[in-house]
């Protein structure tokens, strides 16, 4: 099995200069906010007039609205929006909007170590990747083998791509793709991460282009925080991030940001009223067929109350593969790979 830790492919694009925009015509107040901007690396555009105010609503990141234009701002009645700051030297005069936009206060110079907080953190919120996790409604769904097929063929795409396999008492993902001798960290090197672990990629496994973040062979405790430090650090890098959460409760994936969570279910009654008694809680229901587990997508759809996005075919190779230690998308047939690729279109379609 070759192992490719530096892939050609669909490059992310390279850093750009971050910016924020503060809709204001104070220009005294475009002078504050702008300096504490700049020391934090960060350029400051000013806008005043509607149309550019509008452009920048409809931006992803954080948006300031200076006082002085948070009365149009809401007479122009635009969109509920997450991210905005109403900014201003007055704090009575900046409250008086805050409701009516849904956005937080800050007034300077005071709170300007507040104001670079948030800029710091909505930029790199607004600058990551795509978080998926996979999981299932029972064992023995293949969950763990979906999200290495989603990731492979999310790098063939040419995606920079991670795979986490959240639990670091599972099986070894490394093991089930045959990277077992792959060096890099595993999470005993991690559990003490902390924040933003920078270029986090160049020290973990990576194989056919998909870095890989595994249990190791000694047993070890990650905590929450280590887990969502992990994952944002990924996401900073990655286009996408496929987590599998294997055998952790679903409380253990608090505080990490996830923005498409999908549930593998067995194509059978049994499996499908186990998922129901679950609840879905805003997961996307992937159904899984195979031996004994053969409903039909819309029979399944009465059952759990939401229609399955896809299903999963059987492959027989799939359990040849690991007992050969090939990484599943080595052996496996056209349909299973076409229901990866699948499922990585509708988090990531192709350009």
């Amino acid at each position: 099995m070759k192992d490719i830790s530096q892939h050609e492919g669909r490059a992310r694009p390279g850093p750009e200069e971050p910016s924020v925009t503060l809709a204001s015509g104070d220009e005294r107040l475009a002078e504050v906010v702008g300096s504490v901007a700049a020391s934090i690396g960060v350029a400051l555009h000013a806008v005043s007039t509607r149309a550019d105010v509008v452009a920048a609503w409809e931006a992803p990141g954080p948006l300031l609205v200076g006082q002085d234009r948070a009365s149009a701002a809401v007479a122009w009645q635009l969109p509920a929006r997450h991210g905005i700051h109403v900014v201003g030297e007055d704090a009575e005069q900046a409250a008086r909007w805050s409701a009516a936009l849904g956005a937080s206060v800050i007034v300077v110079p005071q709170g300007n170590a507040t104001l670079a907080e948030l800029l710091r953190d909505g930029i790199q919120e607004a600058g990551r990747g795509t978080v998926m996790l996979i999981d299932q409604a029972g064992g023995g769904m293949g969950a763990s083998t979906l999200a290495a097929g989603v990731a492979a063929d999310a790098a063939a795409a040419g995606l920079p791509t991670a795979l986490v396999e959240l639990d670091p008492g599972g099986g070894g993902m490394d093991l089930l793709l045959g990277a077992e001798r792959v060096e890099g960290w595993r999470w005993p090197e991690l559990a003490s991460a902390r924040g933003t672990v920078r270029e986090l990629a160049q020290h973990l496994p990576a194989l056919d282009a998909v870095t890989v973040v595994s249990a190791g062979r000694e047993p070890c405790q990650v905590g929450q925080a280590a887990r969502a430090a992990v994952v944002a650090s990924l996401a900073a890098d990655h286009d996408l991030v496929v987590l599998d959460r294997g055998h952790l409760p679903g409380e253990a994936v608090a505080g990490m940001t996830v923005d498409r969570r999908v549930m593998v279910i067995g194509a059978d009654l049994r499996s499908l009223m186990s998922a129901r008694a679950l609840g879905m809680s805003g997961a996307t229901p992937v159904l899984r067929h195979g031996p004994g587990h053969r409903m039909s997508a819309p029979d399944a759809a009465a059952i759990v109350g939401a229609e399955p996005l896809l299903v999963v075919p059987h492959d027989h190779r799939l359990p040849r593969a690991a007992d050969v230690g090939e990484a599943p998308w080595v052996m496996a047939g056209r349909r299973w790979r076409r229901a990866c690729r699948d499922l990585r279109e509708a988090v990531i379609p192709d350009e």
